[in-house]
């Protein structure tokens, strides 16, 4: 037969310190936050003891014996949160009419065990759950006690938040060992002491367990992402085949193509080197033409230099005839300048003679000019 365990366990965030904390644990109990883990269908919170409103009513505790809410000790504790509740197969068994017994047997023995279990503290809210996996009860307990101040002991004893009422040495094991011993007569076992195993609320089974669905849901998702990804890398490589196919096929193309221009060209070419196998065959027989014309030319620039050597041999010649003349017709303007010292009529008959003889004179020299420049005109004529 299976076994069945009491659970109570003290929240794992520790004791409420501050009034924001108390807030957050009264909406939660109240169900006043949306809380993704429960049934909506389920049914509405139930007080066994205090109200909806914890805030409200734990500040009453305090001002009730004469403690200011606002004006406690900084991180000092204002109260713990304790879960009671057992192993869920215990609530699920049998049929509905079975496990309703089940349930309220559970209820009223879980209540009476946290008045007995926390007589000495108050209890400012007990809150039964049944729309989490498994039905579970919240106690908040106000570690509110009596107690004379070292320090001050003749004002007697005052009201005080002392903590260790609760979480004391060996107050943890009490409140396990007498939860257990009122569990055992619905036929539930306690847990081994010493464990150090927790419970775990459904909402952390739910969160890990969502991760879990999380966890798988990213695999499965990186899973198909990956075979898309293959997919795609197949598709790519194929597209890049087929792009390399019709590369090659249109290199190919080209290649034919420049092979006919090519071919093209080179007949060009050839009918380009036999033109200019003619020209140079013309330019190589014009070459000799012009050869045998500047044979010509040079024997004929020879027979023009012999020529000109005999002009200049001529001219050379008719220079010194000309300066002889030029002598001669100094010597006759002297003969003139002496003749005018002479009488008028022997200068009349003396210029008279003069004049005669510089007219022969005149007439040489001319035709010595005339000579000059017909061989002059000529040797212009060969040029």
């Amino acid at each position: 037969m299976a076994k069945h365990y009491g659970v109570l366990t003290f929240d794992n965030r520790g004791p409420i310190k501050s009034w924001e904390r108390m807030m957050l644990v009264q909406r939660h109990n109240a169900r006043t936050e949306e809380l993704p883990h429960c049934d909506p269908e389920a049914p509405e919170p139930e007080f066994l003891k205090g109200s909806e409103r914890l805030v409200e009513d734990a500040q009453r505790e305090l001002c009730s014996r004469g403690l200011d809410p606002q004006t406690l000790r900084a991180n000092g504790v204002i109260a713990h949160e304790v879960i009671l509740t057992a192993s869920h197969e215990y609530f699920a068994q049998g049929d509905e009419a079975e496990r309703d017994r089940r349930l309220w047997h559970w209820v009223a023995r879980a209540y009476l065990a946290a008045i007995k279990i926390w007589r000495k503290v108050t209890i400012v809210q007990m809150v039964l759950h049944l729309d989490e996996y498994t039905p579970h009860i919240h106690v908040v307990l106000m570690p509110l006690v009596k107690k004379v101040f070292g320090r001050r002991p003749d004002d007697g004893e005052r009201w005080t938040l002392n903590g260790r009422e609760i979480t004391g040495p060996g107050e943890f094991q009490r409140a396990h060992d007498e939860y257990a011993i009122e569990m055992a007569a619905l036929g539930l076992q306690r847990g081994v002491s010493g464990s150090g195993r927790k419970y775990r609320p459904f909402a952390e089974k739910a969160a890990e367990m969502d991760e879990q669905c999380k966890r798988a849901a990213a695999a499965e998702a990186d899973a198909v992402k990956a075979k898309e990804g293959a997919e795609k890398a197949e598709q790519a490589r194929a597209a890049h085949w087929a792009d390399e196919f019709d590369r090659l096929k249109r290199d190919r193309l080209e290649l034919e193509e420049g092979q006919r221009l090519l071919k093209i060209e080179q007949g060009k070419v050839r009918a380009a080197m036999l033109r200019q196998e003619v020209t140079r065959r013309a330019l190589a027989s014009k070459e000799a033409d012009m050869d045998r014309h500047a044979a010509a030319l040079k024997n004929a620039e020879g027979d023009l230099r012999a020529a000109l050597t005999k002009a200049e041999a001529k001219q050379a010649h008719f220079e010194r005839e000309l300066r002889a003349i030029k002598d001669v017709r100094r010597y006759a303007n002297e003969l003139l300048q002496a003749a005018d010292d002479l009488s008028s009529v022997r200068l009349a008959a003396a210029r008279d003679g003069v004049s005669a003889a510089l007219g022969n004179v005149d007439r040489s020299a001319a035709g010595s000019d005339w000579v000059v420049a017909s061989f002059a005109k000529r040797q212009g004529a060969e040029r």
